[in-house]
């Protein structure tokens, strides 16, 4: 044996096998400690007013927020490849828990506390098995028009939801305009000391919104409701509190479902699945890159599809990657997953011994928090891109947008995905294609509807921008017969530049001996130029190329007008 081989790496021991997201504490330094602690404490302090309001939409006691936070801080930094990233509950995808889970329950918060339960489990369930099929790439493929639709209807229907809490009135309308209709009914029964509260604080956080963006905008809404409550005696007045909560953190329960349930929870499951992983893996690849290392996608699979169960299984919720707390945490410093560690016993202090100091806190100043969080949902610099520059893309948008807030989230989604879907299926059925013009000097060349360049008298030259497959193969045929009849002399050449033509499958090739057969018998030579390596193979596989003849293929378009300027010139007569 060479004795200066390297030694072959020692396998890792074994509770790195079973935990992988634990490598990083084999090379954590110590001066990163100062920057984790106060990253952990500042994440904690930012999270509590938000994971409240958070189970305030899902119909559930409040407890629950942070029973939903609590348990994924502990989980994820023990399977998950990110250093930054803080999981725990997410706006949009409360949105789409509530909008499954409300209808079952009926305004039943212990139900409606067991049916996320149950559908955070079926989460899991769904991400672990896409882990195993290895499918996270599967991300990568979601369309931005619908993202975009999706989220400026979710941040409508979640305005909508807040409604009654801003107004101080009784609204029994969930679907968003039969809710603003009944709103408009009951305006004369407004909660005036309410809605002045929840008023003033959109002020506060218009205001800290332009003038101290770094400033958590959860924390200072609720520190400006408790003490406008406290100051003003307002929940002597009629203002709603949040209350009392139970101190104590969440012990092992078995959220308990019917077989019907569960039926109804399973197909909302894949969409916040899909959505869970998409937000995750977006963010944990964006502090990635920040930072210089990379990420997994099926580790990340993992990570959040265990903290789902974990939660499921705690009294909690379905959580991903939570954006603003992983800014928050990068921006106070937290270099490894030991802020989230942090960030968790803080929670859990806080959930034993400080739960008292909420009790006070005004529901209309969650409500604020709420309706600030589904503002930040819609990207309006991408909103004005997709319409200004992308008038389909604009279409899917809007159509997925109205779909969510007539239909609900999940059925609005898949009709934007089916929408997306079929915008597809057209741009592959008719792909672009071009008859190319010769510009002296420089060859031929695709001029679109400008006016220049010449054609030569019966040499057509057509490029198609696709590869030939049975979707578009009877659109590419109806092409060529088209532009043959339509050019301006008798066509006696017919070149096909291929260079954008990667495969040719069974139907198309079909399609290509019958369009041959088919200009020889009016007279026409096919010609092919540009016929790359992977087109050649099909071409002789199918027999095409032999009918063709070697002399019918040319390298480039150039090499084919040489050929037939030689042959015909001057008359560009027949042959």
């Amino acid at each position: 044996m060479n004795a200066s081989a390297p030694a072959p790496p020692s396998p890792p021991p074994g509770w790195l096998r079973l935990c992988p997201g634990l490598a990083w504490l084999r090379g954590y330094r110590r001066e990163w400690l100062a920057g984790d602690l106060a990253a952990g404490l500042t994440v904690c302090v930012v999270m509590v007013p938000s994971v409240i309001a958070y189970a305030g939409l899902l119909g559930i006691p409040p407890q629950y927020g942070l029973y939903a936070a609590l348990i994924p801080l502990l989980v994820y930094p023990l399977f998950g490849t990110s250093r930054q990233v803080i999981v725990g509950p997410d706006i949009a995808i409360c949105l789409l828990i509530a909008g499954v889970v409300g209808p079952l329950a009926s305004g039943n918060e212990t139900r409606a506390a067991a049916l996320a339960g149950m559908l955070a489990l079926l989460t899991g369930g769904v991400l672990l098995l896409g882990a195993r099929a290895r499918i996270g790439a599967v991300a990568d493929f979601l369309s931005k028009p619908v993202l975009v639709g999706y989220m400026t209807g979710a941040a409508l229907i979640l305005a909508g939801s807040q409604l009654n809490k801003l107004f101080g009135v009784a609204l029994t309308h969930n679907d968003f305009f039969p809710r603003l209709g009944e709103l408009a009914g009951q305006l004369g029964r407004t909660h005036m000391p309410t809605l002045g509260l929840g008023a003033g604080l959109l002020v506060i956080l218009a205001a800290l919104r332009r003038w101290t963006p770094k400033l958590p905008p959860a924390l200072a809404v609720c520190a400006a409701g408790g003490v406008a409550g406290w100051a003003f005696g307002l929940e002597g007045r009629g203002v709603a509190v949040v209350g009392n909560l139970p101190r104590g953190w969440p012990g092992w329960a078995w959220p308990r479902a019917d077989w019907h349930e569960i039926q109804q929870l399973l197909p909302a499951a894949f969409s916040i699945a899909f959505l869970t992983y998409t937000e995750g893996i977006l963010l944990a690849r964006a502090f990635a890159a920040k930072h210089g290392y990379e990420v997994e996608g099926n580790r990340e699979l993992v990570a959040l599809g265990v903290a789902d169960l974990a939660a499921g299984m705690f009294h909690g919720f379905a959580v991903t990657g939570s954006q603003a707390r992983t800014a928050i945490n990068d921006a106070a410093g937290g270099r490894t997953p030991l802020a989230g560690w942090v960030a968790a016993g803080a929670l859990a202090l806080f959930l034993s011994f400080l739960t008292p100091l909420i009790a006070h806190l005004p529901v209309v100043a969650l409500a604020v928090v709420l309706i600030y969080g589904g503002s930040t949902l819609v990207e309006f610099d991408v909103m004005r891109r997709i319409y200004a520059h992308y008038p389909r893309s604009a279409a899917v948008a809007g159509l997925t947008t109205l779909g969510v807030l007539v239909a609900g989230v999940v059925p609005g989604i898949l009709i934007g995905v089916g929408l997306s879907l079929l915008g597809l299926i057209n741009r592959i059925s008719h792909p672009p294609d071009a008859v190319l013009r010769e510009v002296p000097g420089h060859g031929f060349h695709d001029l679109g509807a400008a006016a220049l360049g010449a054609a030569r008298p019966g040499l057509l030259v057509y490029r198609f921008y696709a590869p030939l497959l049975f979707s578009n193969a009877g659109h590419f045929v109806a092409r060529v017969r088209e532009l043959v009849a339509a050019n301006p002399t008798p066509v006696v050449w017919f070149l096909l530049d291929a260079q954008a033509i990667t495969d040719v499958d069974v139907t198309a090739a079909e399609a290509l001996h019958d369009l041959q057969a088919e200009l020889r018998a009016r007279g026409i030579a096919f010609k092919i130029a540009h016929a790359n390596r992977p087109l050649r193979t099909v071409l002789e596989r199918t027999g095409l190329a032999e009918d063709l003849a070697a002399g019918n293929f040319y390298s480039s378009v150039h090499d084919c007008a040489a050929a037939f300027e030689a042959r015909f010139a001057p008359t560009g007569g027949e042959g």
